[in-house]
């Protein structure tokens, strides 16, 4: 195989950092990291009439959203049957161009 030296690097230095950051915490230097399991508690909380709120917002942007959606989409299709309407097909599917037919 040849990636066995490869391999072997990638194991050791992942080894010296596990080491290094046990050193850290040891220490106290590792300021983000906590070496305890401790549980976060959000003392925020939202009152029912908050979260009825949101939940009546979002539901409202969705609809927004799908209406625009909507619209678009017809728009593009209107837009596209009047080019396909307005392309002279005889011009392009006929083996012989005559200019001065037109």
């Amino acid at each position: 195989m040849g990636f066995g030296g490869a391999a072997l690097a990638a194991n050791q230095v992942t080894r010296n950092n596990r080491n290094l950051l046990k050193n850290k915490r040891s220490i106290g230097n590792l300021s983000f990291v906590s070496s305890t399991n401790e549980k976060w508690v959000d003392p925020k909380k939202a009152t029912f009439n908050q979260l009825m709120e949101i939940r009546t917002r979002i539901r409202h942007e969705n609809e927004v959203r799908l209406y625009k959606i909507i619209f678009l989409t017809v728009l593009g299709f209107v837009i596209l049957i009047l080019l396909l309407a307005v392309i002279p097909w005889d011009l392009i599917f006929t083996n012989t161009f005559n200019p001065y037919k037109y």
